[in-house]
């Protein structure tokens, strides 16, 4: 029988052997510390879930989301750690992961977590699901006046600004476009002038407001 792949990013040793003894055989687990060697990883082997330690989302969990959803677009990433504010894992959701796992749950659990998420369910706290619906149908448009700042970029802007919103790194911008990573840069800093935005996270998630 064909196994999951599962790639855990787990800084933490004690997490990572506690997500080892408890997943099933289902899943053939691999681990790593760190964003950068799963997503070096991914370029070789395309996971079906990942399993996102919660320290690694703060306090850019836009970016580390989008760029993990970017790598692998059909994997399914579902955030692990201990309890956390609703804001949070609401976060979580709108940027792209599947659920929040609260490990003061009997880790046995977990794979009660990771079958929904691989059925395409969301798991969180029901108190969660009905803050997130509220958010979302209370959730304000981008303002025309908003809008049109984005008329003030040039092409090249406009596209490395869309770039960003995927959480695609500086590099991988130059690489894509054949430019350099100093080039990149000065593109940003002009974008965020023109748009009067202060970092790298509000062009992301003006941009994904925008879809």
């Amino acid at each position: 029988m064909t196994k999951t792949l599962l790639y855990a990013i787990i800084p933490e040793p004690a997490v990572a052997g506690a997500i080892e003894d408890s997943v099933s055989d289902d899943y053939d687990v691999v681990i790593d510390a760190s964003v950068e060697g799963t997503l070096a990883r991914i370029e070789l082997s395309t996971p079906e879930i990942i399993l996102c330690d919660h320290t690694l989302l703060d306090p850019d969990q836009a970016v580390v989301l989008a760029a993990l959803k970017t790598a692998c677009p059909e994997g399914r990433i579902l955030a692990i750690g201990p309890s956390r504010p609703i804001d949070v894992q609401v976060a979580a959701l709108k940027f792209g992961a599947r659920g929040y796992f609260d490990i003061s749950l009997p880790m046995a659990t977990l794979n009660a977590a990771l079958a929904g998420v691989m059925r395409g369910e969301v798991w969180v706290e029901r108190h969660v699901i009905s803050v997130l619906i509220d958010e979302l149908v209370l959730v304000p448009e981008v303002s025309d006046e908003r809008r049109k700042t984005v008329e003030l970029l040039s092409p090249k802007e406009l596209e490395v600004a869309k770039f960003v919103s995927d959480g695609a790194t500086n590099k991988m911008i130059a690489h894509q476009m054949s430019i350099t990573e100093r080039t990149v840069k000065a593109h940003l800093t002009a974008t965020y002038q023109k748009m009067n935005l202060p970092d790298r996270l509000s062009l992301a998630i003006f941009f994904r407001d925008l879809r």
